[in-house]
């Protein structure tokens, strides 16, 4: 995705980076990253990789996305050429079914935490936490309409995101994150299946009920759409800003 939307040098933004798997994807394809992440043992675990692997750290950024994008968007000359993240899913890792083993009829259950689990406990209180599916969507706008002040015109946003089944109903997520980005003026370009093939079909059933296998997550693709041509010397502005926020290795921690 990164070496499609952008050229060397590039700026790339992720505003949900986790455990910095975007701006690793960035050093290795000799692109500038931007990462922003509220939760400070996955920006530990993102440094523990750089020292691992001798991979000079991006600059990550401790915080609320949209409080962070906000005060940087107050900046005219600095701007982004690529958005690409991992949005949090709503609810995924706190669903008690989603985070422990299936059992068998008759078998016990051996509990919501089992080593068997895939998932990762998440920090409560924090973005990731149990939330109401409009406190999810409220969360998802916010963060956008801050990520499409600081996207230059006519560059590209990609969104990773998967569909649920919670409360016996499936959710589309992905339809979701669409509605939500086009009231804010992406524009939907497209959307790119992602099959995981590590995981494996299976038929489940939960008090009885079918349910899917969800062996696949969406690549949503949004643009900014050009309205006018920036001159050379907004072009040096910015440059020369995107220069000054990717020093490498700089951490930053907004309270």
């Amino acid at each position: 995705m990164i070496k499609i939307f952008t050229k060397e040098k590039d700026l790339i933004l992720d505003p949900f980076c986790g455990v910095g798997g975007t701006l690793i994807a960035c050093n290795l394809s000799n692109r500038n990253g931007i990462g922003i992440e509220i939760n400070q043992e996955w920006i530990d675990v993102y440094h523990e990789i750089c020292k691992i692997e001798s991979i000079p750290p991006q600059r990550v950024i401790k915080g609320d996305s949209s409080e962070i994008l906000y005060d940087f968007s107050e900046d005219p000359n600095f701007k982004i050429d690529f958005i690409l993240t991992d949005v949090p899913f709503w609810k995924m890792d706190t669903i008690e079914k989603s985070k422990g083993t299936y059992k068998k009829v008759g078998e016990e259950p051996k509990g919501v935490y089992s080593d068997k689990s895939k998932l990762t406990r998440f920090i409560p209180n924090s973005q990731d936490s149990q939330q109401k599916k409009h406190e999810w969507e409220l969360l998802i706008e916010k963060t956008f309409s801050e990520c499409f002040k600081v996207l230059k015109p006519g560059r590209y946003c990609a969104v990773f995101i998967g569909n649920m089944y919670n409360e016996g109903c499936y959710h589309l997520l992905n339809a979701d994150i669409a509605r939500i980005l086009s009231q804010i003026g992406y524009v939907l370009k497209g959307e790119i299946i992602w099959y995981d093939v590590n995981k494996k079909l299976h038929l489940y059933g939960i008090n009885y009920s079918w349910i899917p296998s969800i062996v696949h997550q969406f690549i949503m693709v949004f643009r900014k759409e050009r309205i006018e041509k920036l001159t050379r010397e907004e072009k040096d502005k910015i440059e020369a800003k995107n220069l000054q926020m990717t020093e490498k290795g700089c951490t930053m921690k907004f309270e």
